[in-house]
């Protein structure tokens, strides 16, 4: 169906857009509507007037609704721009009585009169403040249902609106038609050259050949590259534009002209990726080489001024010996504005960090400490026994306020092999001169989603001093786990355990693809059950991806137990987005405790109640992705090896990591020993910032 409805009042609206609300018909039919981020990136307001297309579905609760697939924004329309006036927060202060004054003086001559902007002749009906609140709102409406009108009349992602007006304001339709290939910035090069050819742009039209450029650097950052060899950028460039040598080089010399693409010593660049890398490489250089004064206590690596009597003191309150890495690395902490510590699993970095804070705290130091994730965050609290945030939730905190960092300010980032480029540059971008860096981590795990290698260049590089962490503790070492996640860090393939039932260490079951589904139930139950264990894949689809297991586990398991939209009560489930408002992180793992209307779910400890429309932000979590289990510790976890373009050394290293005392590897044994041997994919990554860091 389509229909042109008006917005009554919103039953839920999600924090990063979509919502369920009611909404009339024009022939005064009421129904109920739900609309998913994609479809309406901002939640509707009632009184607002949109064209709606959807299909109707029936629900167990709530009966027939309309899901909607097509939304567009309208100005209103004949009377009624009283409701949409008298309801909307564009017009504060202007009723319905208000706005039905209007409408009865004016009547259709007022959408004319909105249009010109025509303060004075309303300022005798509701009075001038009013009159431009009138004329404002108008205004800001307009500009959003002709956005809206320009994205659908090209087809367009809706989503896309309200970037475009944050940047371009009431000029988007304009700036557009200026140079449509301003949509690089929000939409893929096969949409934007569509629009463009579509309203006269020539092929060789000098605006194109510069987009072509600018979307070869967008497509890298999608392989996580943010720079790219002259060859294969030109060769990118051919094939954009299905053109030969000649064009692509003009191409290139005309987007270097016009700032679109930046060279540097090891090729070219999209700018922001070059701007973020060249910050970076700058603040690290000037933090490191004294550029920025501290009001931080400091001494030299090999000073004692009291440090020897502290750590003493921690050693025997803990139960512990530091060795010399650590020692070392503790000492390095309390020196240097920036640095870095790694290791393997095992080797006491989270004592470390311990140690780290109660060195500082004597000295009158103050620790702010986050990992990328929430589990991981969690962890590093429990550890420590001092507050961590996630980084999205200490930059939030950073920005409104409740954070103040001065030049007493210590960051530690756990995990920052996850950390990507941009994520990076915000945190440096929010650091007062003198507040100190120290970062943690294992360059051999999996490398951030997002685009760069951020830590990985920090970690080779001679500009940032660097403690490597390799002792493992014996209680850890006795799992054999350190030793063959050791190996595959190093390339080399392990000889592993015929699976023997519960145990300690890590074994493999070889078996075709097609089997590994039912071998992870087989060994899931043998191993007690979901609890102690998790499953950790590499992919989500496929006949061994991590959906694939879910739906097994859950057609199963669930069908005795109440059931609410797909889930069960004492199913696991994982959230996937950040939410301030429920407070919940990406990546939170919890269980479902009771399934009725919504559902009641306890994450880590915390009971949280789920409504049916927010429903959506969470999955099944009998299998997760490796990504998905950075950062967090089970007691075994099952891994699924499946042939993929994103199965190597780091995923399976990171994998079995997350293990305390016993991993299962089920699937093909070549396929394993090929990932583990193969070069690893951060190495492929083409990034800028070693090469500044050095130069």
């Amino acid at each position: 169906m389509t229909q042109t409805v008006v917005i009554e009042n919103i039953l839920w609206e999600g924090v990063h857009g979509g919502a369920v609300f009611n909404a009339a018909t024009l022939s005064r039919q009421r129904h109920r509507f739900l609309a998913g981020r994609s479809v309406m990136p901002r939640p509707p307001v009632p009184g607002e007037i949109w064209k709606i297309s959807g299909k109707i579905k029936d629900h167990p609760d709530y009966g027939s609704q309309i899901v909607i697939d097509k939304a567009v924004l309208q100005k209103p329309s004949g009377n009624l721009i009283i409701s949409a006036i008298s309801k909307s927060k564009l017009f504060p202060g202007i009723g319905p009585a208000r706005a039905g004054s209007l409408w009865n003086e004016f009547g259709e001559t007022i959408y004319e009169m909105l249009d010109l902007g025509n303060v004075e002749a309303f300022k005798r009906i509701i009075g001038i403040e009013l009159a431009k609140v009138m004329v404002d709102g108008w205004r800001a409406l307009s500009i959003e249902a002709d956005v809206y009108r320009y994205l659908d009349c090209h087809g367009l992602p809706m989503e896309i609106s309200h970037k475009l007006i944050a940047i371009y304001e009431n000029s988007v339709i304009e700036k557009l038609d200026e140079n449509p290939y301003r949509l690089l910035a929000f939409t893929t090069w096969r949409q934007a050259d569509r629009v463009a050819l579509s309203i006269g742009v020539d092929h060789h039209d000098e605006r194109r050949l510069v987009a072509a450029a600018e979307a070869v650097g967008y497509q890298r950052l999608q392989s996580s590259h943010t720079v790219t060899k002259r060859p294969s950028f030109l060769a990118h460039v051919r094939r954009l534009l299905g053109c030969g040598d000649e064009t692509a080089e003009r191409a290139l010399k005309l987007a270097l002209a016009d700032h679109a693409v930046v060279e540097v010593a090891v090729g070219l660049q999209g700018v922001g990726p070059a701007a973020m890398e060249r910050f970076i490489s700058e603040r690290v250089r000037a933090m490191n080489c004294g550029g920025e004064e501290s009001r931080q206590p400091t001494l030299p690596m090999n000073a004692d001024d009291g440090l020897d009597t502290i750590l003493t003191t921690f050693e025997a309150k803990e139960k512990i010996s530091l060795n010399k890495a650590q020692l070392a690395a503790i000492r390095m902490a309390l020196r240097a504005p920036v640095s870095v510590i790694t290791g393997g699993a095992g080797v006491g970095k989270t004592t470390v960090l311990k140690a780290i804070h109660e060195m500082s705290e004597r000295r009158g130091g103050h620790i702010h400490q986050m990992a990328l994730a929430g589990r991981a965050a969690k962890r590093m609290t429990e550890a420590t026994s001092r507050p961590a945030k996630t980084i999205m939730s200490f930059l939030h905190a950073v920005d409104t306020g409740q954070i103040k960092l001065g030049a007493e300010s210590t960051l530690i980032i756990d995990e920052t092999s996850m950390v990507d480029l941009p994520m990076m540059y915000r945190i440096l971008r929010r650091m007062d001169p003198g507040c100190r860096l120290l970062l943690v981590g294992d360059p051999a795990q999996l490398p951030p989603i997002g685009f760069g290698l951020v830590f990985h260049a920090l970690c080779e590089t001679e500009s940032v001093p660097h403690v490597k962490l390799t002792e493992v503790h014996r209680q850890t070492a006795s799992t054999g786990i350190p030793q063959i996640s050791a190996a595959i860090r190093n390339g080399i393939v392990p000889s592993l355990n015929k699976y023997k039932g519960m145990d300690v260490g890590v074994s493999f079951i070889d078996c075709v693809m097609d089997h590994i589904a039912d071998t992870v139930l087989d060994v899931t139950n043998d191993l007690g059950g979901i609890g102690d264990t998790q499953i950790v894949g590499a992919v989500k689809n496929g006949p061994a991806g991590t959906k694939t297991i879910n739906d097994l586990f859950h057609r199963l398991l669930s069908p005795a137990r109440p059931e609410r939209l797909n889930y069960a009560e004492g199913e696991p489930v994982i959230w996937n987005v950040n939410d301030y408002d429920i407070g919940l992180m990406n990546g939170s793992l919890g269980i479902v405790q009771k399934a009725t209307v919504g559902l009641e779910i306890e994450f880590d400890g915390e009971l949280k109640t789920i409504p049916d429309e927010a429903i959506g932000n969470i999955d099944h979590a009998y299998a997760i992705t490796c990504h998905k289990s950075q950062g967090s510790q089970f007691k075994r976890v099952i891994i699924p090896v499946v042939r993929s373009l994103i199965l190597d050394r780091t995923l399976l290293y990171t994998a079995i990591t997350r293990a305390q005392e016993q991993v299962v590897l089920v699937g093909n044994r070549s396929v394993f020993e090929e990932a583990v041997m193969s070069r690893p994919n951060p190495d492929r990554r083409e990034t800028g910032l070693f090469s500044l860091l050095e130069n």
